[in-house]
């Protein structure tokens, strides 16, 4: 209870537990669950994100799924798993934007919506699983991926044969458009 999404005690002030309780687990086999499934996707994401944006994408759905299970969901929470589900979301993203670059595209993203509702349906038929917020990560995954990409386009051919790509995600564009002006 030191720093578990506890509605009450959000209520008074204590914000801080949108964020602290995905630091948390409740017994050993949730964290090594958590560490399992953060092992298999962390860093595929990481890799194609980078390590700042793989971080954004990581805290932001921590906080997104926090937000989501506490408006949606009144039993204390803990665990990374809406975080989780938010590099799951951004890989997704990442898998969408690029399908045509990837060439596996669309078996990559039937793979991850099948991970996707598996552990939605688990959660649906186990107690203690908080569904809210794990939808709430994902749903943060995808937005914050979304908007700090990347999103690799096709610019040209160099002359010594590399192909090279520009990132275009809105964000990254926006603040390289004002740091030029």
């Amino acid at each position: 209870m030191w720093g578990a999404k506890v509605n009450s005690l959000i209520n008074r002030g204590e914000f801080w537990r949108l964020g602290t309780s995905a630091l948390l687990h409740g017994n050993l086999t949730h964290l090594a669950f958590n560490c399992f499934s953060l092992n298999s996707i962390g860093p595929a994401v990481e890799l194609v994100t980078g390590p700042r944006r793989f971080l954004a994408v990581y805290f932001t759905s921590a906080v997104a799924g926090s937000l989501m299970s506490y408006f949606y969901c009144q039993s204390p929470s803990v665990g990374a798993s809406g975080a989780i589900f938010g590099l799951v979301g951004a890989y997704a993203v990442y898998t969408w934007r690029h399908r045509k670059l990837l060439g596996h595209g669309k078996e990559s993203l039937e793979q991850i919506a099948r991970v996707v509702v598996l552990n939605m349906g688990m959660g649906l038929l186990s107690r203690g699983i908080d569904n809210w917020g794990h939808l709430g990560g994902l749903l943060g995954g995808v937005a914050t991926a979304w908007f700090l990409g990347p999103d690799w386009q096709y610019q040209y051919v160099a002359k010594d044969g590399r192909v090279v790509f520009k990132d275009r995600a809105p964000i990254p564009q926006l603040l390289n458009s004002k740091r030029s002006q």
